[in-house]
């Protein structure tokens, strides 16, 4: 299981916003990581962030109608 602070590392190297090494500062030497492992992980923290995303947007709903944004978040990892 990822700490939150990992997790986020690996969040921000899937949206591009860091580097492989701030990751590898968080993680620990990625040699103890198969390739398959760490990009499981990437699609883990994306998911769960596009979640909160959708989440978020729920609790926005009663200021107007927002059930196509959320359907478009929760939609992008089907694409």
């Amino acid at each position: 299981m990822l700490t939150q602070e990992e997790e986020m590392a690996l969040r921000e190297l899937a949206a591009g916003r860091c580097t492989t090494q701030a990751v590898i500062d968080v993680l620990g030497p990625l040699s103890l990581w198969s390739k398959q492992s760490f990009e499981a992980e990437i699609q883990k923290a994306v998911e769960t962030g596009r979640e909160q995303c959708a989440l978020l947007l729920e609790d926005y709903e009663r200021f107007g109608d927002t059930r196509d944004c959320i359907a478009a978040i929760r939609a992008m990892g089907n694409k």
